[in-house]
C-alpha cells in the first residue's frame, strides 16, 4: 500500500507525462484488441466457408443415380470430408428453374434429362478440400468438378497477410510504450537520486527502493489497457449494424461475453508486466554498485 501511495503522489506530480503514457500504451492496447477481434472474425469466416459445400462433381448424362449416391456414400466414408449433398437431376432442374423464373424462354428449352446430377462435397478443413478434389476427379462418370480454387487462396492469403500485419503493430508500439515508460521513470528516478542513495545508506534493500517505481510502471500499464480495451469496444458496438449487413449469413456477432472477459484479462495482464519491466529496467541503472 505503501509504494501504490508512493506511485500515485508521483503521478499527481507529473500528470502530462503520466497521461501520455497512458495514451501512448491506451492506443497499443486499441490496436492489440481491434487486431484480436480481426483475427477472431477472419477464424469465422474462414470455417464458414469450410463447413459449406466448397467442390461440386456433376456426373456425366449417362450416369445412373444408383450409381451417384454410391458415390456420395463413399464420399462421406472419407474422415476429412463432414458432409455430402446429392442433387438430382430432378432437383438439378427444380433450381434451374428458381434461378431463371423471370425469363419464360429458357424454361421451355430445359428438361431434367440434359441437366446433369451432381453431389456437393464439404471437407473438415481447407486443408483437406485439394485431397476432396482429387478424389472426386478419381470416381467414374464425373464429367466436371468445380472447386472454387481462388477464392480459398485468396482468403487464406489475406488472413494470412493482415495476421503479420497486425502482428508487427502490436510488437512496434509495444516497444515504443516500453521507451517512453522506462524514460519516463527513469526521468523521475534521476530527479529522486539524492533519496535513492540516501535510503540505500540506512539499510533499504533494492527491492524496496524499486517496488514504487514498478507499482506505478503496472499503473500505466492497467490504465491503458482499460481505456484501450474501452475504446475497442465502443468501436465495436457502433460498428455492429454495419458488419451484420456485410457479412451477411455469415454468424459473428454478437461476440460472447467470455471472449471479452478472457480478452481484457489476458491484455490487462500484459499491460501490468509491460509497464512493471519498464519500472523495473528504468530504475536498475542506479540501483548498481
Amino acid at each position: 500500500m505503501r509504494s501504490l501511495n508512493s506511485a500515485l503522489t508521483t503521478i499527481r506530480r507529473s500528470p502530462y507525462q503520466a497521461m501520455a503514457s497512458v495514451l501512448l500504451l491506451a492506443v497499443t492496447f486499441y490496436v492489440a484488441y481491434t487486431f484480436s477481434f480481426f483475427m477472431l472474425g477472419a477464424n469465422k469466416v474462414l470455417q464458414h466457408f469450410e463447413t459449406r459445400p466448397q467442390i461440386i462433381a456433376f456426373f456425366e448424362l449417362e450416369a445412373e443415380a444408383d450409381d451417384v449416391n454410391a458415390f456420395a456414400e463413399q464420399m462421406r466414408q472419407k474422415s476429412y470430408v463432414s458432409e455430402v449433398k446429392v442433387v438430382t437431376k430432378e432437383q438439378a432442374l427444380s433450381i434451374y428453374q428458381e434461378e431463371n423464373k423471370d425469363d419464360p424462354l429458357l424454361l421451355e428449352l430445359v428438361t431434367a434429362d440434359i441437366l446433369p446430377a451432381s453431389i456437393e462435397v464439404s471437407a473438415n478443413s481447407i486443408e483437406s478440400l485439394q485431397q476432396v478434389k482429387a478424389d472426386l476427379e478419381g470416381l467414374q462418370n464425373v464429367d466436371d468438378v468445380v472447386y472454387q480454387e481462388d477464392i480459398i487462396a485468396s482468403l487464406s492469403s489475406w488472413t494470412a497477410s493482415m495476421r503479420m500485419i497486425g502482428i508487427a503493430a502490436v510488437i512496434l508500439l509495444s516497444s515504443i510504450s516500453f521507451l517512453i515508460i522506462l524514460i519516463l521513470i527513469g526521468i523521475k528516478a534521476v530527479h529522486q537520486k539524492m533519496a535513492i542513495s540516501i535510503m540505500r545508506l540506512i539499510g533499504a534493500t533494492r527491492w524496496f527502493v524499486r517496488r514504487p517505481f514498478i507499482v506505478e510502471g503496472a499503473l500505466y500499464g492497467i490504465l491503458g489497457s482499460l481505456l484501450g480495451w474501452s475504446a475497442t469496444y465502443a468501436s465495436l458496438i457502433y460498428a455492429t449494424p454495419w458488419l451484420n449487413n456485410f457479412l451477411g449469413e455469415i454468424s459473428l456477432l454478437p461476440i460472447p461475453i467470455e471472449v471479452y472477459l478472457v480478452q481484457l484479462s489476458i491484455g490487462t495482464t500484459a499491460g501490468m508486466l509491460l509497464g512493471a519491466l519498464a519500472g523495473y529496467a528504468a530504475v536498475q541503472r542506479l540501483l548498481k554498485g
